[in-house]
Parts: structure tokens; C-alpha cells; sequence
């Protein structure tokens, strides 16, 4: 099944590919969606691009995006995660903003969270990742500076 778009109450999919879901409910296993819009969203062994929701679950899934109020991670990957409160077991994100952050077995590139309950190796803490924020402004501004004096005197 490779259709456009679908919307309805519950969704519920094992092995099929689709481009936008929306629903109260999403489940898929072992298949995939570039977009899914729901309050409860499960993802098993499958992929997404992007997830929007309340409540997300996946298991042994990919998907670049997941942004809610809740979100669970186990044996997974994602490249960004957004949510109050993110759980993540045995999983790998590159970006991990939360206000809670409960772990167990776990890398991160980025992680901003205010509290982290659990194991997690990361490269840029929230101190680090503000620090070298704070760098890289400053880096860009002399560049920017140095460009607008030498720009000048050539006029």
C-alpha cells in the first residue's frame, strides 16, 4: 500500500509505506511514513520521517524527527528529539531537547534537558553545547567585523 494520504480516527498499519497519517491513534509495524500527526502515536520496527503527537513510542525504529509531550525510544535511532519528558533505552539521537531526560544506555551528540535520569554518553552537554554557541557567535561576528573594515577601506 503506497498511498498519499490518510486520516482517520485509528491507523493502524503492518508492512505498508504511506506519506501523511493523521489520527487520534497511530500504530505501524514493520513499516514507515513520511509524516504522522496523532495524540497517541507507535512505531514498531518501522520508519518516519517526521512524528508529531502527545504520546510516541517506537521500537526498533529510525526517523529523523520527533517532537511531544512524551516520547520513548527503545533500540532506536532519530536525529532530533523534542518532548517534556524523552525515555530512551539502548538508543542513539543526534539532538535531544527535553525537560526530563530518563535514559539507560544511550549516546547523544547534543543534549539540552534539565534533568537526566540514567546513563547517557554525549559529545556537547547543555553547558557545552551553550558554550560553543556562544563561541561560534563570537567567531562569526569577527569574521562579519574584519569583512566590513576590509570592505570599506576599499571603497
Amino acid at each position: 500500500m503506497d498511498d498519499e494520504h490518510l486520516s482517520a480516527d485509528v491507523v493502524s498499519l503492518e508492512g505498508a509505506n504511506i506519506e501523511i497519517v493523521e489520527a487520534d491513534h497511530v500504530q505501524i509495524h514493520q513499516g514507515g511514513a513520511r509524516s504522522i500527526v496523532a495524540s497517541q502515536v507507535e512505531l514498531n520496527r518501522g520508519s518516519a520521517f517526521s512524528i508529531t503527537g502527545d504520546s510516541i513510542s517506537t521500537l526498533q525504529s529510525g526517523f529523523i524527527a520527533a517532537q511531544g509531550e512524551n516520547v520513548v525510544v527503545k533500540e532506536g535511532n532519530a536525529l532530533a528529539l523534542i518532548g517534556n519528558t524523552v525515555e530512551m533505552e539502548a538508543s542513539q539521537a543526534g539532538v535531544v531537547v527535553a525537560n526530563e531526560i530518563n535514559c539507560e544506555n544511550t549516546s547523544s551528540l547534543i543534549l539540552l534537558t534539565r534533568s537526566v535520569n540514567g546513563s547517557v554518553e554525549t559529545t556537547l552537554d547543555t553547558r557545552q553545547a551553550a558554550l560553543a554557541g556562544l563561541v561560534a557567535g563570537v567567531a562569526v561576528g569577527m569574521v562579519l567585523f574584519v569583512g566590513n573594515l576590509l570592505s570599506s577601506r576599499r571603497r
